[in-house]
């Protein structure tokens, strides 16, 4: 059997357009719930969506990035990795569910099925999370063409679930958790049988790396910097959200989410670009001139795909939300377009940080998105009372400029 290795353009282009098209069946979703929710419920909603996106990434423990990064290299070895880790996300699992399920209900309240409605959703996002050790060795291994059937069934069997639940039952919270467990629980199904059979056919010993043969301590050590990392990645585009949940109200969220809606459309081939960076780059990240000469490339083609992304977005972005949300488009157009900014900085902030990831000191890569949050945390604290989802805007877009200098700054130093 042939063998694939990883190809930015190629690999870039399948998880971009599986996510698009994901995105895109999920506004046609929050469309169906913004019309099926009232009295504020469609704001606890998205705030216990995002509050579970957050917990459940800490059983992460940063291990799919070490498979992202090592499996191509580690050869039959790499069948180890996946299997140990998958095993330690495992039992970090439970004692977070049981946590967050209360954590969340207490938040929003309303009631006993709410705190049912708040259990499932927690499962569904760990379950979500543990599809990705599989999903890491298929993109590692040159399959990103399987991971973007992963990721769109995950998306897809949930929009179909709510769009039925809200068809027959309306805007039950429990039913309609149920459905978004439905994605999760397909698609781990699909990454495992996948992954399984692709990490069997590889044969060959591959190199002694840092992540061969490890016992789970060490393995949970080297995945630290990745798990704070990953969990960053998540906190980075919901912290405002939050935010306006604690300082402001569930309208205020809503207003805000519709906006995020455009902005996360475009966020999707950010996404798809690190993701196939970090094992593009993880193939050579021992030979300097090799990883030069890929970096520069990469630096080259963001310059076009920043262009492009800016025009769309302005004019297809501004169109959607007046199209498909005629009730929040007065109030969310201008934050989008703030969002627009946020969204430039970001993209450009992906090939210095990347070539930070798979550096020797992975820690600083977390460390700068941290810090990026914190700015943004702080600016949104500042301005999120007096001038609430407009505040929140310019939160975002001051910290993904720092990260942006960060990045730059340390990557070229």
């Amino acid at each position: 059997m042939l063998s694939r290795h990883v190809r930015l353009e190629r690999d870039t282009i399948w998880l971009s357009f599986a996510d698009i098209i994901a995105l895109l069946v999920g506004i046609a979703v929050h469309v169906v719930l913004t019309q099926a929710f009232s009295n504020g419920d469609y704001g606890r909603w998205i705030l216990l969506l995002d509050l579970y996106y957050v917990l459940s990434t800490i059983i992460d423990l940063g291990l799919p990035t070490l498979i992202g990064r090592d499996s191509e290299r580690l050869g039959k070895h790499a069948h180890q990795l996946v299997s140990q880790s998958l095993n330690l996300q495992s039992k970090f699992a439970i004692p977070i569910i049981l946590l967050a399920g209360f954590i969340g209900w207490f938040w929003v309240g309303n009631g006993i099925d709410w705190l049912v409605a708040s259990f499932i959703l927690i499962i569904s996002a760990c379950t979500q999370i543990l599809t990705y050790a599989h999903r890491a060795a298929l993109r590692s291994l040159g399959e990103s063409r399987q991971e973007a059937l992963v990721r769109f069934v995950d998306r897809g069997a949930t929009a179909i679930g709510i769009v039925i639940v809200v068809w027959l039952l309306g805007a039950s919270p429990i039913p309609l958790a149920l459905a978004t467990f439905m994605g999760p629980m397909v698609a781990i199904i699909i990454a495992i049988n996948l992954g399984e059979k692709k990490l069997e056919d590889s044969t060959n010993n591959g190199l002694c790396l840092e992540t061969k043969n490890v016992s789970d301590q060490q393995l949970m050590k080297l995945g630290f910097p990745f798990l704070m990392a990953a969990i960053a990645l998540v906190v980075n585009i919901r912290v405002e959200k939050i935010l306006l949940g604690v300082i402001a109200t569930p309208n205020a969220v809503e207003t805000f989410q519709i906006a995020w809606l455009a902005f996360i459309a475009g966020y999707a081939l950010i996404l798809s670009i690190r993701a196939v960076m970090l094992s593009w780059y993880g193939e050579v990240r021992h030979d300097y001139s090799r990883l030069m000469v890929r970096r520069k490339r990469a630096r080259i083609l963001l310059i076009p795909a920043a262009v492009i992304g800016i025009l769309i977005g302005y004019s297809l972005g501004r169109f959607s939300i007046g199209w498909i949300f005629p009730d929040y488009a007065n109030e969310s157009s201008p934050v989008f377009m703030i969002l627009l900014v946020s969204w430039l900085f970001a993209l450009l902030a992906s090939e210095p940080l990347t070539a930070i990831q798979i550096g020797k000191k992975p820690s600083v890569y977390a460390g700068i998105l941290w810090l990026g949050i914190l700015i943004d945390a702080v600016i949104c604290i500042i301005l999120i009372p007096s001038t609430g989802v407009f505040g929140a805007a310019i939160g975002s877009a001051f910290g993904t400029v720092s990260v942006l200098g960060l990045a730059i700054g340390w990557a070229e130093s």
